[in-house]
């Protein structure tokens, strides 16, 4: 790769981790960097990744070792090319951006591919090889031969869909589930896209079944590795299922202007909500709803954190020891909220009202996400005990009694949790039956 920089720089960075996911910069090798007349300038590898240049330069050069194979689990979330395809990230190729006048505040990038290979990415495209962007931390390209692209507007944004190797559906296939569940949540939350959007599809390695999958949603694209050796009614079913949760980041948090951090409410009452799109689309039956919350009850119970940390404590340590309270603590969360406002408004308000609330405050002018987001959740529940227990305090959640008054029988058997509905009155009928269908 070679880079130019927009002013003179002295030391080169480049990033070492992304998420979980350790030793990225040791990828760098055969760095050299030249100054503003192209002469050469000595180099010295201070530490991984860090090399101190010993005078001023503009242009670097380097490769990057993507030979050896990654973990699939993390295959959305860092660059990663072998014969079959790419897909490189910006964000851990490119050297960290320097504050001040040398920032990479926009990048243009010429690609150079083998014959018969084409390139996709949510920057923008200026000739056939030619890119640019203004977010190069959020810029994805796929890489590869006969890649399938197709698209349709959705408001007045393009969302694309490009898929990668050999599937038992089509393109046409993709973008129809895609283009649905985007079209939901452009109604749920009352906002609308700004950008133009696109989901990169590629394989999950090693012919797996579709129950194995990654993805990520980064600015306006979607990456997903989903297993594609099955029938293609198990293909489109678990496509559904995930792009549910991951199309629904590019509102939460990708299109709100929050700082700080609440993992646990893009990411827990994210998974949530997406369980809740399941249902309305009939991907899911009423029971299967229930199964999932009773899971990811288990999961929760099993969690050493879940009683130690608040769910923001949690989700400043996400990458450390936490995440599991973030998911499961935080979507239990969102459904215990969830049923309250139902329960409280005769099924009139829903969860789904937050989001309409939020979009309508924090699109403009940026925010603290959680002095913002526990305001709207006190608005709407009009009391401040359930936000300071569960969200800020370490409240313990017993669905057992919890549930209780709205119909809800927990049992625990030796295969785990199980919720039913068959001893509920009338009136908690009218509530399940809101649950089941709106």
């Amino acid at each position: 790769m070679t880079v130019e920089f927009p002013a003179p720089a002295d030391v080169l960075s480049f990033p070492n981790a992304y998420g979980a996911v350790l030793g990225l910069a040791e990828r760098i090798e055969n760095v050299e960097a030249r100054g503003a007349s192209g002469q050469v300038v000595a180099v010295r590898k201070l530490a991984p990744g860090e090399f101190q240049i010993s005078e001023k330069f503009h242009q670097t050069s380097y490769e990057l070792n993507l030979s050896e194979p990654i973990p699939p689990a993390q295959g959305a979330h860092v660059s990663g090319l072998n014969r079959e395809r790419g897909l490189l990230m910006l964000a851990d190729l490119l050297p960290r951006s320097i504050k001040g006048s040398g920032a990479f505040s926009a990048v243009l990038i010429q690609l150079e591919l083998p014959a018969g290979w084409s390139a996709a990415s949510n920057a923008e495209k200026r000739t056939s090889l030619t890119y640019f962007t203004e977010e190069p931390d959020k810029t994805v390209f796929l890489i590869g031969p006969q890649l399938q692209e197709k698209s349709e507007h959705i408001g007045a944004r393009n969302f694309s869909v490009v898929l990668s190797g050999n599937w038992p559906i089509a393109d046409k296939d993709v973008l129809k589930i895609a283009g649905k569940i985007a079209q939901e949540y452009s109604k749920l939350t009352g906002f609308e896209l700004k950008r133009n959007a696109v989901l990169m599809l590629v394989p999950f390695p090693d012919d797996a079944p579709p129950t194995r999958w990654t993805a990520e949603t980064r600015g306006n694209a979607v990456v997903l590795l989903l297993g594609s050796r099955g029938k293609a009614k198990q293909v489109k079913s678990r496509l559904g299922l995930v792009l549910a949760h991951e199309v629904f980041h590019l509102w939460v948090p990708n299109s709100l202007n929050l700082e700080g951090d609440y993992d646990w409410f893009f990411e827990g009452f994210t998974v949530y909500q997406a369980l809740r799109m399941d249902l309305r689309l009939r991907l899911i039956s009423f029971n299967d709803y229930l199964d999932t919350i009773a899971r990811v009850y288990d999961s929760y119970l099993s969690s050493p954190d879940r009683d130690n940390l608040s769910l923001i404590n949690a989700s400043e340590r996400r990458w450390t020891t936490s995440s599991s309270v973030v998911y499961d603590k935080a979507m239990l969360v969102a459904f215990l909220y969830d049923l309250q406002l139902r329960a409280g408004s005769a099924c009139k308000t829903s969860s789904d009202d937050l989001y309409v609330q939020l979009f309508q405050r924090v699109t403009t002018r940026q925010a603290d996400a959680n002095e913002t987001i526990i305001g709207i959740l006190n608005e709407q529940v009009g009391q401040q005990s359930f936000a300071r227990q569960y969200i800020e305090g370490v409240g313990i959640i017993n669905l057992e009694s919890v549930l209780s008054p709205y119909g809800i029988t927990v049992t625990r058997t030796s295969s785990g949790t199980k919720l039913s509905t068959d001893h509920a009155d009338k009136e908690q009928k009218k509530l399940l039956n809101c649950l089941a269908r709106k």
